[in-house]
């Protein structure tokens, strides 16, 4: 019989082997983060006493997302999967979540569609192993910003406060923030985790009346990154960023679907996702 358990540190190292067997590349941190951010909203699915699958999941207000999902393929197709689904959704729902997004291999489409997931717009996962210098735009954008106002603005556009989470990334030394502003006013901004092996870049989230902000935070970001592997998680339409991604060295390694379960709630002005784990 499948039971579903809070995520220890004990189960990290679980945790961690079994992610990576999807190719994912995650750490010990990941998952620490992941339950920094909400404590009981990281899950171990149990076959018995025998772990056998993991899943994570976080609530900005009414929102919530769906992130790290993965059950051992021996377990696969018993019904696990979707005990650990609907034990996620339950505690979301019991936070006050109205609507819980996630991202979603093509394959999977039907699986979340069972349980009331409908599809949005999609997402492209992007990467350049080594990143070159080119021709990029060095501008003179601040590199920080008072708190407070980065995370309205993020909240007026993402359709959610996402603050603890910034809050996360903007803490940890060696991140990287760039913040445009116009008349003293926050018009976009884009962030960068980096890591060891990686750099993620997201959110970028600016106005949609500022095409040309967007463009230029994304390549400032990028001048500070030469010579690292970058990943970054494109929304759908976003085709002259794509266009300049593809130009500049990028591939596309491979897209997912945005899902939602209940009312969509990004607003335009969402160029880049944060995580797929995260939204």
């Amino acid at each position: 019989m499948f039971q579903v358990r809070v995520m220890s540190a004990e189960n990290y190292g679980f945790a961690v082997g079994l992610a990576n067997t999807m190719g994912w590349g995650m750490d010990i941190s990941d998952f620490g983060f992941s339950q920094f951010l909400e404590p009981e909203g990281c899950f171990v699915l149990c076959e018995g006493s025998t772990p056998v699958g993991l899943a994570t999941c976080v609530g900005f207000g009414k929102l919530g997302w769906f992130g790290d999902f993965v059950v051992e393929k021996e377990s696969r197709g018993r019904g696990g999967g979707g005990v650990l689904l609907g034990h996620a959704i339950d505690y979301l729902r019991s936070m006050g979540v109205e609507s819980v997004g996630l991202y979603a291999y093509p394959h999977l489409e039907d699986f979340y569609g069972r349980f009331g997931f409908r599809v949005g717009s999609g997402l492209k996962v992007l990467c350049n192993d080594l990143l070159q210098a080119n021709s990029l735009f060095v501008g003179g954008f601040e590199s920080g910003v008072d708190f407070s106002l980065l995370s309205d603005f993020d909240c007026e556009f993402f359709g959610a406060d996402r603050s603890r989470l910034l809050e996360g990334i903007l803490q940890k030394r060696g991140n990287l923030c760039f913040v445009a502003r116009e008349n003293g006013v926050v018009v976009g901004y884009v962030l960068a985790k980096v890591q060891k092996g990686v750099v993620e870049v997201g959110p970028l989230v600016c106005r949609p009346d500022r095409f040309m902000v967007v463009l230029d935070l994304l390549k400032v970001m990028l001048c500070r990154l030469v010579g690292r592997r970058v990943v970054l998680y494109l929304l759908d339409g976003q085709n002259v960023f794509e266009e300049f991604l593809l130009g500049v060295g990028f591939r596309i390694d491979f897209s997912l679907l945005g899902m939602f379960l209940g009312k969509s709630v990004f607003n335009s002005g969402v160029y880049l996702a944060e995580s797929l784990e995260r939204g």
